[in-house]
C-alpha cells in the first residue's frame, strides 16, 4: 500500500502542477497560493447559492429538504464534472508509457487516478452540499454532532456518481478515446453544467415553493441517497449505514471498471487517428482579411475557445434573464416615470458588458500555442499582425455590443438622442480595451500550454486583464467633476473621448516599443 499511497501523491502532484502551469505560475510561494487564491474565488458563488437554497427551505418549513435537493444537485454536477475528467486521465494521458514498467498492479495504478477524481468531487461536495448540511443540523440541534455529520456527509456522498461516471465513460470509451471529439465532449458538459447551475436557481422561487417540494419529495424516491443524506443531518445513524453499505458497493464496482479503463486507456493510447484529405484553395486573397479569418477559426474550431467567449458574451444577458424570472428585478423597475436617467446607464451597462468580460486580446499570442511559429513565416508585417489581434476582439465584442443596444433600444422606452454618445463610447471602451489587453500578452505569452483550458481560463493574463477593468470607472467619475453642468450624454462623450485619445497612446506604444519585443517571442 505503500507504493500505492506514493502513486496518489505523484498523481496529485502532477494534477497541481498542470494547473500552476495552466495559470502561468511557478513553483515559487506566490504560484503555489495564486491556484488556491482562483479556487476560493471560484468556490464563493456556489456557497452563496448553497446558503441560499437553505434560506428558501426553511422559509418554506422543510429545511431536511434543502439538503436531498442540494445532494441531487451535487450528484449531477458531480456526474457532468466526472465524465469529462475521467476521459482526461484515462483515456488521454500520455503518462503510461511511465506508470506500465512500474512494480505495482494494475488496479492500482487505475485507482490511483481515481483518488485524483475523488478528491476532486468531494472539495465540489464541500462546497455546495456541506454549508446547506451544516445548517440544517445547527437548526435542528445537533450543534457540534452537526459538524460532523455534515463531515461524514460530503465524504461519503462523491462515490456513487463517481462509479456511474466510470461506467459512461467505460461505454463511451471506443467511440471518444482518440478520435478528436475530447474537445467537444468537453463542451456539452459545459453546457450541461451551465444549464444545471441556472435552472437550480431558477427554480428557487416562491412561486414554485410547493412544486419544488413536491418534486424532491419525488425524486428522493429515484435516488434513495438523497433521502439518506436528509436523514444523516437530522443525526440518523441508520442512514448513514445505509451510505456507507452503498459506497463499499460502489467501492468494489470502482475497482472492476477502472481495471477495464486502465486496459482500454493502454490500447487506445497507441492508436491515432487517419488524418483526412485537405483540399487547399490557392486562389488570391487579401493578407489582411486572411489574418482576421486565421484568428477568427482558432477561436470557432477549438472547442474550449468557443464556449468560452460565447459564456463570456451571453453572461449578462444570462444574468438580467434570471433576475427577470426569478423575480428579483422587474420589468416596471425600469419603467419608472423620471428615471430615464437610471434607464440609461442599464442600457450603457449591458452594451459594455462584451468588452469588459470577453478579453479575447489578452490570450490573442496564447491561443496559438505551439502553432505560433506559423505567425513568423507569414509574409506580413510584425505592425500588421499585431492589429489584425486587435481588430478580431473589436470585431467580436462590437458586433455583440451593438447586437445587444438594437435589442434595446427596440425594446425600452429609450430616448433617441441617446444612441449616438452611447455608440461613440462604447465603440471607443471597446477598441482601447483590446488594445490595452494585447499589451499584457505580450509581456506573457505563454504559449506552451497541454489544455486549451489552460490558454483562457486558467490563465494569470485574464485575471490581470480583468484587475484593472474597474480603474476605467474613474474616467467617467473625473469627467463628471470636470464638466459638473454636463447632462449623462456630455458624460459619455468626453468619457469615450478619453478613452479614444488613450488608445491612440497605447497604439502608439505598440508600434513603437511592444512591436520589438513580440518579435522577441521564442517560439
Amino acid at each position: 500500500m505503500r507504493k500505492f499511497w506514493a502513486l496518489v501523491r505523484l498523481e496529485l502532484l502532477e494534477f497541481f502542477s498542470k494547473y500552476r502551469m495552466g495559470l502561468g505560475t511557478g513553483a515559487t510561494k506566490r504560484g503555489k497560493g495564486l491556484p488556491v487564491l482562483t479556487l476560493l474565488l471560484l468556490a464563493v458563488p456556489f456557497i452563496n447559492m448553497s446558503f441560499g437554497v437553505y434560506q428558501r427551505f426553511l422559509g418554506w418549513g422543510r429545511p431536511e429538504l434543502g439538503v436531498a435537493y442540494m445532494t441531487m444537485i451535487a450528484f449531477f454536477l458531480m456526474c457532468f464534472t466526472a465524465i469529462p475528467f475521467l476521459f482526461s486521465l484515462y483515456l488521454h494521458s500520455s503518462d503510461y508509457q511511465f506508470l506500465t514498467p512500474l512494480p505495482i498492479p494494475t488496479k492500482y495504478l487505475g485507482l490511483a487516478k481515481l483518488v485524483v477524481v475523488w478528491l476532486y468531487l468531494t472539495g465540489i461536495n464541500f462546497v455546495i452540499l456541506f454549508p446547506v448540511a451544516l445548517l440544517v443540523g445547527l437548526n435542528g440541534g445537533l450543534m457540534v454532532w452537526s459538524l460532523l455529520f455534515s463531515l461524514l456527509l460530503s465524504v461519503v456522498t462523491p462515490t456513487p456518481p463517481l462509479f456511474l461516471s466510470s461506467l459512461a465513460v467505460l461505454g463511451l470509451s471506443t467511440i471518444s478515446a482518440n478520435r478528436n471529439r475530447k474537445n467537444l465532449l468537453s463542451l456539452v458538459f459545459a453546457f450541461a453544467l451551465l444549464g444545471l447551475v441556472l435552472g437550480a436557481q431558477l427554480l428557487l422561487t416562491d412561486e414554485n415553493a410547493r412544486r419544488l417540494v413536491d418534486w424532491t419529495t419525488r425524486l428522493t424516491r429515484l435516488y434513495p441517497p438523497a433521502g439518506w443524506s436528509a436523514q444523516i443531518v437530522n443525526g440518523s445513524l441508520l442512514g448513514l449505514l445505509k451510505y456507507g453499505v452503498l459506497n463499499i458497493l460502489c467501492y468494489w464496482g470502482l475497482q472492476g471498471t477502472t481495471r477495464k479503463l486502465y486496459r482500454s486507456a493502454l490500447v487506445f493510447s497507441g492508436a491515432k487517428p487517419a488524418r483526412q484529405h485537405v483540399a487547399f484553395d490557392y486562389r488570391p486573397r487579401k493578407k489582411y482579411g486572411q489574418l482576421i479569418r486565421r484568428h477568427l477559426l482558432i477561436i470557432v474550431k477549438q472547442p474550449v475557445f468557443l464556449l468560452n467567449t460565447i459564456l463570456n458574451l451571453a453572461l449578462p444577458g444570462l444574468v438580467f434573464l434570471i433576475g427577470l424570472l426569478s423575480g428579483d428585478l422587474t420589468v416596471e423597475s425600469f419603467l419608472i416615470p423620471g428615471e430615464q436617467k437610471r434607464l440609461l446607464l442599464f442600457w450603457v451597462g449591458l452594451a459594455s458588458a462584451p468588452a469588459l468580460l470577453t478579453n479575447l486580446s489578452a490570450t490573442a499570442i496564447t491561443r496559438e500555442g505551439k502553432a505560433f511559429w506559423e505567425t513568423r513565416v507569414l509574409p506580413v508585417e510584425s505592425w500588421t499582425n499585431l492589429r489584425a489581434r486587435i481588430d478580431t476582439t473589436i470585431l467580436v465584442n462590437l458586433t455583440f455590443s451593438l447586437l445587444v443596444s438594437v435589442v434595446l433600444f427596440r425594446c425600452l422606452p429609450l430616448e433617441k438622442l441617446a444612441l449616438l454618445p452611447v455608440l461613440f463610447f462604447v465603440t471607443m471602451l471597446t477598441i482601447f480595451v483590446a488594445t490595452t489587453d494585447l499589451v499584457i500578452n505580450i509581456y506573457r505569452p505563454y504559449l506552451n500550454w497541454t489544455n486549451p483550458a489552460a490558454a483562457i481560463k486558467n490563465n494569470l493574463n485574464v485575471l490581470l486583464s480583468l484587475a484593472y477593468r474597474p480603474l476605467l470607472a474613474v474616467i467617467p467619475f473625473l469627467c463628471a467633476v470636470c464638466f459638473p453642468r454636463a447632462n449623462v450624454y456630455g458624460i459619455l462623450f468626453y468619457s469615450g473621448l478619453i478613452l479614444f485619445l488613450l488608445t491612440l497612446l497605447v497604439r502608439r506604444v505598440l508600434r513603437t516599443v511592444l512591436v520589438e519585443k513580440f518579435d522577441q517571442i521564442p517560439v
